[in-house]
């Protein structure tokens, strides 16, 4: 029996490896789709620049038979709406852009949706107590949709730009639709430190972006 349980917990933790509309943005969205069919690729992570760039001479639901026609299997999307986690003004502005784009995604198939932390401005502690409430605001749109919400820390961000930031605030959210991005880029050459690693739970990442860059 502990074997059969271990077995399960294995089977149920296995990774499914994507590949992300960035490495191929210049052929477009269809064109990098059908590339990518082509040399047996079966899931990929799409991005809001390619499909809305599709979206300007196509339909949405043609967007859709792209990816069954090919086989393909989204699993994650770049949703392009900034100021989801930080308080800002214009944050009103940014919950209903993403409600559009859950709705937009959904369609297309997805379960997975994310938004950088990408901002410039000034923070103080009481502005990372409304952060947590921010992500758990994300977390119950996203439900809404039967979709998981997930912010990537990225390294020049002026509000989380390390993985102990960004656990320590999708906990503090304690949302079930709301999880953390680790990008293996913005983690090594950024703030983080590779020991930041043992500060992970199991199950806890949402999803994980890995690249190779310049040295």
């Amino acid at each position: 029996m502990a074997l059969l349980a271990v077995r399960a917990v294995s089977a149920q933790g296995k990774m499914t490896l994507a590949i992300h509309q960035n490495t191929s943005a210049g052929a477009g969205y269809r064109g990098s789709l059908e590339g990518w069919a082509k040399a047996g690729i079966r899931f990929v992570e799409l991005t809001n620049t390619l499909i809305d760039g599709f979206l300007k001479t196509d339909s949405l639901p043609a967007a859709r038979r792209v990816l069954t026609d090919l086989g393909l299997t989204p699993v994650s999307g770049a949703c392009g709406v900034g100021g989801l986690w930080e308080p800002n003004p214009n944050r009103a502005a940014a919950l209903d852009n993403f409600k559009k784009r859950c709705e937009m995604f959904t369609a297309l198939g997805l379960t997975r949706i994310y938004a950088p932390t990408t901002t410039t401005q000034q923070f103080t502690l009481d502005d990372y107590k409304a952060g947590a409430a921010n992500m758990r605001e994300v977390g119950e749109i996203a439900k809404q949709f039967g979709m998981t919400a997930m912010a990537e820390a990225v390294r020049a961000s002026t509000f989380i730009s390390t993985l102990p930031t960004l656990l320590r605030m999708t906990r503090e959210a304690g949302h079930p639709n709301m999880a953390p991005l680790l990008d293996f880029y913005h983690f090594w050459s950024g703030n983080s430190k590779l020991e930041d690693l043992d500060l992970i739970r199991p199950r806890e990442i949402g999803h994980v972006h890995f690249q190779d860059v310049p040295d």
